[in-house]
């Protein structure tokens, strides 16, 4: 786990210094109106078909290609097992942002033709990622990162509220006034879209909920700073577990909802991707890598 996040740690910060890197390189160039481009010292290499140009495209095509791994991953029974499928998760998201990033550049910000709607689909595909990312954390998961049904999640619950007067030996009144106080509310009969809302004011709402819980505990209890941050701690997954059963079904219906959305989007660019790489390949266009 530790070793997980700092890999991921470490791909995003190499992300952001190199479009950090090539913004800075190339910032007088993509300024230039695109008739003035050519007669530039820096046309040469930051052209799409360029050293540069070309090359962060190639790049940018290969890891956007690589985003199909995941679908491997899930799809194909000789791949289960083949370790979590929330870290390959992660590393598809880290691919599904710096993939397109760097399309980006290969393009010199020229978007026009059949391009124009590989590039949208694209833009589409990486926010409906990001999106889907944070739908998929609202349904439990086990450690494998296989999802958990609606029983074992209620199973999880019990687990935690019995550990709160097993392990810090609180009675079942304090435990009920914590559960009372951390309580996620109910789903009502709110549409699959507006649970997105409710879910984002709850997060807001339970850090306020735990601050109070804090000072309660310590006014209450004769217990150390550790203890009642592991209390705390404890509070705020159960919480969030409670509002995650509340919302079982909706999540499904939005995850149902999402691919509908994130799927075709994913087709028709990595589609056109492939056409403009062939058209590229067939006129000549091998600058590097060919």
């Amino acid at each position: 786990m530790k070793l997980h996040r700092i890999s991921l740690l470490l791909l995003y910060t190499l992300t952001l210094l190199m479009v950090i890197h090539l913004t800075a390189a190339g910032f007088d160039y993509y300024l230039l109106p695109l008739v003035d481009r050519p007669h530039n010292a820096l046309h040469a290499d930051w052209k799409p078909g360029g050293l540069i140009g070309h090359g962060v495209g190639v790049i940018g095509s290969l890891m956007m290609m690589m985003l199909l791994l995941y679908s491997v991953r899930k799809r194909f029974r000789f791949m289960h097992g083949r370790g979590n499928i929330r870290y390959w998760l992660n590393y598809h998201i880290w691919l599904g942002v710096t993939g397109p990033l760097l399309v980006i550049f290969h393009s010199s910000l020229k978007f026009h033709g059949i391009i124009a709607i590989s590039f949208w689909s694209m833009i589409a595909v990486a926010l409906s990622g990001v999106f889907g990312r944070y739908l998929y954390m609202q349904i439990p998961h086990n450690l494998s990162g296989e999802d958990l049904s609606a029983s074992e999640i209620r199973e999880r619950e019990t687990e935690m509220t019995n550990q709160l007067q097993v392990v810090y030996g609180m009675s079942g009144v304090t435990v009920d006034r914590i559960l009372k106080t951390i309580g996620a509310g109910q789903a009502g009969s709110s549409t699959a879209w507006s649970v997105i809302f409710s879910w984002l004011f709850s997060d807001l709402k339970l850090l306020f909920t735990l601050k109070r819980l804090r000072r309660t505990l310590c006014d209450d209890h004769a217990c150390d700073a550790t203890q009642v941050s592991e209390i705390i701690g404890l509070a705020r997954r159960l919480a969030i577990l409670k509002r995650r059963i509340i919302f079982f079904g909706k999540t499904k219906q939005l995850l149902h909802y999402w691919h509908i959305i994130h799927r075709p989007f994913a087709a028709v660019m990595l589609v056109i991707m492939l056409v403009h790489s062939v058209v590229a390949v067939l006129f000549g266009y091998k600058r590097i890598f060919f």
